[in-house]
């Protein structure tokens, strides 16, 4: 989609601006206000883009000094009609600005009521699952946790902006320890439930299945990693549930809650060997891709106006 960019500042910014963009391809709108920001005071300079010009324009705002001098707000209008047939519109991809990653990364991964709520049930919900020893009801489970943003968020913020590798790494560990917390409280209820022993426990298909690393196991968690990489740096949000599904977040740190509450060392060792695996190949695969695609395209700082939309 076409963003809109919309810089307030001093008048003299927003003329040395608009020099820079005026013939630049894949703008379809500049409109200047004079005079009438407040704060902070100066003109208000108003861009609508193509997808991929948008983030060229930032990098040129950066370039002036501008990202730090001034406001900057980016919207999303519904569509444009540009004056004159436009190929770059035309022909725009769906790449999301980095800060607009940034931005959708912290409301999805800040340890909020609902994101710990989602964890807590995804555990819940697991543990049945694993104690039926039933798959559908486990992908539910991986369905409803909102579980490899926040190690995204952790590597976004390596490659620019500190306060969100904090913060991911925050979201991950209260979400995850919700998790295995819930899953182990629930456990005894959901052996009850099934007739099942602990030894009966550990012995299931899939309780199995992730409590071990096997090659095609991680090969196909590598290969979700990247695809968590180009969903998060698309805003394809619909398309996450497939990479929960696709890892094993969730079932392995499910097994390490029930496996502390049944008294089963090697289950826990096992699937906690195995969700560190999980967890690596979310942060090379998509790492790798938010790294890449910051090089090509965002050649700013992710911090560079960051701090403004925190």
């Amino acid at each position: 989609m076409p963003r809109q960019i919309t810089f307030a500042g001093p008048a003299e910014d927003c003329a040395a601006l608009m020099k820079r963009l005026s013939d630049l391809p894949g703008v379809v709108r500049i409109t200047l206000q004079p005079g009438t920001s407040k704060l902070p005071e100066g003109d208000v300079l108003t861009l609508e883009a193509a997808n991929q010009t948008s983030g060229e324009i930032l990098n040129v705002m950066s370039d002036l000094g501008l990202l730090h001098k001034g406001a900057v707000s980016i919207a999303e209008p519904n569509a444009t009609i540009p004056a004159k047939t436009s190929g770059p519109v035309d022909e725009e991809g769906n790449d999301a600005i980095w800060e607009e990653i940034g931005a959708m990364l912290r409301q999805d991964t800040n340890p909020s009521f609902n994101f710990l709520a989602l964890m807590a049930l995804a555990g819940a919900v697991a543990a049945f699952g694993i104690a039926a020893d039933t798959i559908h009801i486990v992908v539910g489970a991986m369905l409803i946790a909102p579980g490899f943003e926040p190690l995204l968020r952790t590597v976004f913020g390596v490659l620019g902006d500190r306060h969100s590798a904090t913060a991911g790494l925050k979201g991950t560990a209260y979400g995850y320890l919700v998790l295995a917390v819930t899953a182990a409280a629930v456990t005894p209820l959901a052996l009850t439930l099934n007739d099942l022993g602990a030894d009966e426990l550990a012995a299931g298909y899939w309780a199995k299945y992730w409590s071990e690393t096997r090659p095609a196991g991680v090969a196909t968690s590598l290969l979700a990693g990247v695809a968590g990489g180009i969903i998060v740096s698309s805003r394809l949000k619909v398309l996450g549930t497939g990479v929960m599904v696709a890892l094993a977040l969730i079932p392995t740190m499910t097994l390490i809650g029930m496996g502390l509450a049944t008294g089963l060392p090697d289950m826990v060792w096992g699937a906690a060997g195995r969700w560190v695996v999980e967890m690596l190949c979310v942060i090379v695969g998509g790492g790798a891709i938010l790294a890449l695609k910051r090089k090509l395209l965002h050649r700013r700082g992710a911090s560079s106006i960051g701090s403004r939309l925190r």
